[in-house]
């Protein structure tokens, strides 16, 4: 029997591959809203995979997550888009700036090639190929697309019922020395549970779940905060516009993207919550669109509006941050730890491994 703790959609995908392999599984989740989490909260987007190291997991999940995601969008009926993506390297302050975004728009151009992706182009003057795209250079990756997160997981669920998955809602998984109990969040009563593997997939809340080992290693989960605001209006064309990415984050920067239904947003920046439950807005308009004005004119202040937040499940290990996502083997329990960007899209290949490593 396999416990999946869990239903955004790495552990959804998961489950129903171990259920697909025949394994009796069930899926327990704290929320009874689920899916309202990192899976729901995000930008929606089909990473090309050129930002990553081709060495890391990052690179390898992303780019097997990408190949299954898109044919099983097409069976399953799931709305989405290869719109493309411009990476552009925006309004500079100075002449050095200008210089070093030249150098890491053509280091991003050249890590891409090295990996593979198809159709990369590197453009002077984006605005001529995209009205109000600022910039003296931007690359151009077509591979990068978008999908309707709320019907991903919808069709995921739905096809994991059908394989015979059984969603457990309102229960809190815990470890107290060596036995696991769920705690109901409604009646209070906890029980002892026990599965042949469990599987850590709860995001935010994955380090609750891990005992240090020997050697004291020990991973702990920071919440990044990234705010979203709506926009008024679209570009007038379908394509996904980004700066470069952030040199001391994981976070990609304020970008330009929309979502199939006709809305538009801005975001997501990368500041510190206070909590892992903290989905409050706190940076200034003023100073959100002091961000977007360097990659897009499009837009005034007054077309921005207050949209969501998501949180990004930072990973530290020892008090240092860890930029890979990490897969961590401990007893009977796989732990999946720091699955942000590009964990959409990885995620059926994230899946993949998993039930690999089971066997």
């Amino acid at each position: 029997m396999v416990i999946v703790v869990g239903s955004g959609i790495i552990g959804s995908w998961i489950a129903y591959l171990f259920a697909k392999a025949g394994f009796e599984v069930y899926v327990f989740e704290k929320s009874e809203n689920a899916g309202d989490g990192i899976s729901g909260r995000n930008s929606g987007v089909l990473h090309s995979g050129i930002y990553y190291d081709s060495t890391s997991l990052k690179s390898k999940l992303c780019f097997r997550g990408y190949e299954l995601a898109v044919p099983f969008f097409e069976k399953n009926k799931i709305p989405f888009s290869i719109c493309g993506k411009v990476i552009t390297t925006g309004i500079s302050d100075t002449l050095t700036e200008e210089k070093d975004k030249q150098n890491e728009i053509e280091k991003l151009f050249a890590n891409g090639k090295s990996l593979g992706i198809p159709n990369l182009e590197l453009k002077s003057n984006p605005g001529n190929y995209w009205k109000h795209v600022l910039g003296k250079s931007a690359l151009w990756i077509p591979k990068t697309g978008i999908v309707d997160v709320p019907s991903y997981l919808k069709v995921l669920w739905q096809l994991g019922e059908e394989a015979g998955v059984k969603v457990l809602k309102n229960k809190k998984v815990v470890r107290e020395n060596d036995e696991v109990f769920a705690l109901d969040l409604q009646s209070n009563v906890k029980e002892e549970i026990e599965a042949d593997i469990f599987v850590n997939a709860c995001g935010l809340y994955s380090d609750e779940l891990l005992i240090s080992d020997s050697k004291g290693n020990d991973y702990e989960i920071r919440p990044n905060k990234g705010e979203y605001f709506r926009l008024n209006k679209q570009l007038p064309y379908e394509t996904l516009v980004y700066p470069l990415p952030m040199k001391t984050s994981t976070a990609l920067g304020v970008h330009y993207t929309f979502h199939l239904g006709g809305d538009a947003y801005a975001g997501p920046n990368s500041n510190w919550a206070s909590s892992k439950e903290d989905y409050s807005i706190n940076t200034q308009r003023s100073v959100y669109y002091e961000s977007l004005r360097k990659t897009i004119d499009f837009y005034k202040e007054e077309d921005l509006s207050e949209g969501y937040v998501g949180l990004r499940p930072r990973l530290f290990l020892n008090g240092d941050a860890v930029k890979d996502f990490v897969i961590h083997k401990e007893s009977n329990w796989i732990h999946l730890l720091g699955i942000e960007s590009p964990g959409l899209t990885s995620s059926p290949a994230i899946a993949e491994e998993v039930v690999r490593m089971v066997g």
